[in-house]
């Protein structure tokens, strides 16, 4: 397997039906694996039997799905992914306590928070820098790093002459390397 994306199933069935309307077809080497994170085990099983090698070095992104997920179910991926093959890394976005976001993001991440939630999808994990590292290394992960808002603003929003650039502190990134 070259290349997968997991995603809840009626995600992953607008996702595919884009690739064929806009002509792209599905690649070979992508696998779709539709799944529900909160379903337990069904994740890890569905993405072997799509072809996935866990025995090889792999990079896994999880990027605006921890918000919408269990605690529970968190751990569980971590745990999973850290057992992948040495050398594996995650990076994964993850949604900072509203307790702890400057004044101005607040709103917005509240609003955000309420639109997800009237849609269905609310917002039900939040986890502090030093919490995810900490379940992150309790997961097994043997390198951990915080990548704030900021400093991904700073490396790739910098110099914009437009003025656009994202919140400085609402979802930030966990490293982390097997």
């Amino acid at each position: 397997m070259t290349g997968g994306a997991i995603d809840r199933p009626g995600a992953q069935a607008w996702k595919r039906q884009r690739l064929v309307d806009l002509g792209l077809g599905i690649p070979s080497f992508l696998r779709l694996v539709p799944v529900d994170f909160e379903a337990g085990g069904t994740w890890w099983e569905r993405l072997a039997a799509s072809g996935f090698d866990s025995t090889r070095p792999a990079v896994v992104a999880s990027t605006g799905v921890s918000m919408y997920l269990t605690r529970d179910a968190i751990v569980a991926m971590l745990r999973q992914v850290a057992a992948l093959a040495p050398r594996s890394t995650l990076v994964m976005s993850f949604m900072l306590p509203v307790e702890l976001l400057d004044a101005e993001v607040r709103t917005a991440v509240e609003r955000a928070a309420e639109g997800a939630h009237a849609s269905g999808t609310p917002f039900v994990s939040f986890f502090s820098p030093p919490e995810m590292l900490a379940r992150a290394r309790q997961a097994g992960f043997e390198e951990v790093r915080h990548v704030s808002a900021a400093m991904l603003a700073q490396r790739y929003f910098s110099g914009r002459t437009d003025g656009l650039r994202p919140p400085e502190n609402s979802e930030e990134m966990l490293v982390a390397t097997t």
